[in-house]
């Protein structure tokens, strides 16, 4: 072995497995070709680091980390269970706690949204539905920066988070229900105040109560406790301030529906998991089948997307989680998918039954490679 070998080796730490690559059909020698894409991606200081797990038929065959905890200082390891804000996969935890009202009876899945939020009782957003919420069709505003605006602005202005809920129905819709895919993170939010006024809980509690809780989510928060705040993975002063300014998840409003969670690549992988497995895991139940098949199939078709500039002509899109349906893509056709600001991301395929979660910190919002490479030096390794 070489001593940039060696120096590699060094570097990189390893979790707890369940069995080897190719007990399960995959090719170990292509898949250890992601410490060293990891590692090159780091030396031309795109990634401060990089973690990610690989399983297969319910087994975890690889889990490992390299690089900086801390991006600011550059202090601390990467761990493999690190703690890291999974910022927009905490869409799919709202998801799933939607679907679960829904097959509670409690909600139904194209019901307006007015009969909950009376803001909505309107003649401009009278139409939009728990449906269009939930596959960012409604027409409400945008995340900021969404079309490549080049001054965005914050929506919820001089007065703060009062009056939340109008302020996020302000001006104009971008398109008629239903129409277009505008990626909407306040859509979200609307959904974490249906949550909380249907289930007479706040969200927060009830994604603990009925998800986090039971599926044993040992580190996934809202609110990450003091004494683990050093396993926080870190890019930026923001995150180190917004670790310091969390606040109590009773009193919080909005609701943390759109990306309040932090979680590791193991919990994220039992919740992927419980979905691949039609709704439990462990013996637990949190989903019926039938449940998870209308969260995780196809619900969009031919529906255009602007995407950051991509103009894209057909949005393929579950309830609240990404899907694969493009050609182009690696991962199967069907491959359910969130990424988490560019920098986390989840992966479930079906067909190869397989689960891929990774963390990519860097200080670029999205490195092509990082997401893209490191998916298909995975997907490559399937025998």
């Amino acid at each position: 072995m070489s001593e940039v070998e060696l120096e590699l080796e060094s570097r990189v730490i390893e979790g707890a497995l369940d069995a080897s690559p190719g007990s399960v059909d995959m090719d170990e020698s292509q898949l250890i070709k992601l410490d060293a894409h990891i590692q090159g991606l780091m030396a031309a200081e795109k990634l401060q680091g990089g973690s990610y797990l690989v399983a297969r038929h319910g087994k975890i065959v690889a889990w490992r980390s390299m690089g900086a905890l801390t991006g600011t200082t550059g202090a601390g390891e990467l761990l493999p269970d690190a703690i890291m804000k999974i910022s927009s996969i905490t869409k799919a935890f709202t998801a799933v706690a939607i679907v679960k009202l829904i097959e509670d009876g409690k909600l139904y899945l194209d019901q307006p949204v007015a009969s909950i939020l009376k803001e909505f009782d309107n003649p401009m957003h009278g139409n939009i539905t728990l449906f269009h919420l939930l596959t960012h069709t409604s027409g409400l505003a945008p995340v900021t920066g969404y079309y490549n605006e080049p001054y965005p602005r914050p929506w919820w202005g001089e007065s703060g988070m009062d009056g939340w809920i109008a302020k996020q129905l302000q001006g104009t819709l971008a398109c008629e229900p239903g129409t277009a895919y505008n990626y909407s993170g306040g859509g979200f939010m609307l959904l974490g105040e249906v949550i909380r006024r249907v289930s007479g809980q706040s969200y927060e509690s009830y994604v603990l109560d009925h998800i986090i809780e039971p599926l044993n989510l040992r580190r996934t928060f809202f609110q990450v406790p003091e004494y683990l705040h050093g396993e926080v993975l870190t890019i930026s002063q923001y995150d180190l301030d917004a670790l310091k300014d969390q606040e109590d998840e009773d009193l919080r409003y909005p609701p943390r529906s759109a990306s309040g969670l932090h979680s590791t690549l193991y919990d994220l992988w039992r919740f992927s998991q419980m979905l691949l497995n039609g709704g439990t895991f462990e013996g637990t139940r949190i989903l019926g089948r039938k449940s998870v098949e209308l969260l995780t199939k196809r619900h969009l078709f031919q529906v255009p997307a602007y995407h950051w500039g991509g103009k894209v002509k057909d949005k393929g899109h579950a309830l609240g989680i990404d899907l694969a349906i493009d050609h182009m893509s690696y991962e199967s056709i069907g491959t359910y998918q969130m990424e988490g600001a560019g920098r986390s991301a989840m992966f479930v395929d079906p067909e190869e039954n397989l689960i891929v979660t990774f963390f990519v910190p860097s200080i670029y919002s999205w490195v092509p490679e990082s997401v893209l490479g490191t998916k298909q030096i995975i997907w490559s390794s399937l025998k």
